[in-house]
């Protein structure tokens, strides 16, 4: 369980790693921040599971969500930021700090 657990926080930290070179994460602002409370809350899950067994589906979908409700709030938030422009004004550039 403890390598499983591993193994895909290292996963979601590369994707991670992967979308700031790429540069997605300056347009998807909250993408970041849900893979690190992802990978916050599969240490959590690991510890939990010293003492309750937890299924392995709940441990997978913990990280899916995060992730999913982030970039759900990124999407809105660039539309709410376009509707506000008026849809035709530039990107606004937000740097992802790394």
């Amino acid at each position: 369980m403890a390598l499983g657990l591993g193994i895909g926080a290292m996963y979601v930290r590369s994707l991670t790693v992967y979308l700031v070179r790429e540069g997605t994460l300056d347009e998807y602002v909250y993408l970041e921040h849900g893979a690190h409370y992802a990978i916050g809350a599969l240490a959590i899950v690991l510890l939990v599971t010293i003492q309750y067994e937890i299924h392995e589906f709940i441990t997978g979908m913990i990280g899916v969500v995060l992730i999913g409700a982030s970039f759900l709030s990124s999407v809105r938030r660039n539309r709410a930021i376009a509707a506000a422009e008026g849809g035709s004004a530039p990107k606004t550039e937000v740097s992802s700090g790394v």
